[in-house]
């Protein structure tokens, strides 16, 4: 069977689109350093609904914030690299790909555990929540209010 040129035509641009279609879905899809869950940034979320309502202090639960599923959490601080996350936490931190100097100094992470062993990590800019002010030293009870302020600057920080 021949194809007409018109025929080779409409198959080249079939072809070119499907290319096109599958390089932006592979493109969209989340790198590790992004990957991303249902709740991902609900810290942030309340940060800034507090900041709308000109609160200077508030007590945020990580388990009200990110489901009932996440029964502990961890502060993962800059520097942290995977090699201690995993000796400190516990947990997996392949997903984050960090170099071998850690986590970068403007960020730090909210680690959540879930009964089964599930985790996930909670990328923070520390420019806007800076968790690391106060050590925690490991796990603590998701259900646990964490106290945050508002810095001069009009970020927010861990208050001891």
């Amino acid at each position: 069977m021949r194809l007409s040129t018109t025929g080779r035509y409409i198959v080249a641009i079939a072809i070119v689109a499907w290319i096109a279609v599958l390089a932006l879905l592979i493109s969209m899809r989340p790198t590790g350093s992004e990957t991303r869950f249902d709740t991902a940034g609900s810290l942030e979320q309340a940060i800034a609904a507090a900041d709308t309502q000109g609160l200077n202090i508030v007590g945020l639960s990580p388990q009200d914030l990110y489901g009932d599923e996440w029964i502990a959490a961890a502060v993962v601080c800059p520097y942290s690299t995977t090699q201690g996350i995993a000796t400190n936490f516990e947990a997996d931190a392949a997903e984050l790909e960090l170099d071998a100097a850690g986590v970068p100094e403007d960020t730090n992470y909210l680690l959540l555990r879930s009964a089964d062993g599930g985790q996930a990590f909670d990328r923070i800019a520390r420019e806007d929540v800076d968790l690391c002010t106060v050590p925690l030293g490991g796990y603590f009870d998701s259900r646990v209010m964490l106290p945050l302020g508002k810095t001069a600057e009009g970020g927010w920080t861990l208050l001891n």
